[in-house]
């Protein structure tokens, strides 16, 4: 198998990830070292080589230095890049072993009671429903039979049902939390 030509980020010493920063410093560096004016005094092949190597380098950075050439070289490097081999697709196993330690019964967890000192009362289950339906109810008629009354202490039960269903939740947790310290 032929070895792929080098990429302008192998001509450059560069990772493919790497910052516009870093790629101008090391093309700066490559061009430095391989500029014909640098190698004047040296043998006519050794010039040519340095000359054809200048070209690449130039030819690399004009590509890694821009932008949006960058993209389309990147493009195309992914498309020309050999797919990887997938691994060939097996049946799912569904045998199931559970790996457990200890012989702790985890039974006890599953069933519906809950833990003591963190049970909520069903009153405070129930209170921003019904306080909300029912805000919601005297808002209507209050405003159906034109009673300030009634519209006020209908907004007044949209409050305390809007409250309730945040602090429900609340008092659910800090019962657990405090369930959870207390031995």
């Amino acid at each position: 198998m032929a070895a792929a030509p080098p990429t302008y980020y192998d001509l450059l010493d560069v990772a493919p990830d790497a910052t516009v920063a870093e790629i101008r410093r090391a093309y700066v560096g490559l061009a430095r070292a391989h500029h014909p004016d640098h190698h004047a005094g040296a043998a006519v092949a050794a010039r040519t080589a340095n000359e054809r190597e200048m070209q690449r380098i130039n030819e690399a950075w004009a590509v890694l230095g821009d932008a949006e050439r960058r993209r389309a070289y990147d493009v195309t490097l992914a498309r020309a890049a050999p797919q990887q081999a997938r691994p060939a697709r097996r049946p799912a196993d569904y045998a199931f072993t559970p790996i457990d330690d200890d012989d702790t019964d985890y039974t006890a967890l599953l069933d519906d009671t809950p833990i003591a000192g963190t049970e909520v009362s069903r009153t405070l289950q129930v209170l921003p429903v019904a306080a909300l339906l029912g805000g919601i109810a005297l808002v209507v008629v209050g405003m159906v039979v034109h009673l300030t009354f009634l519209l006020a202490l209908g907004v007044v039960g949209l409050a305390v049902g809007a409250l309730s269903f945040v602090a429900t939740p609340i008092v659910a947790v800090m019962r657990s939390y405090q369930a959870d310290r207390d031995p």
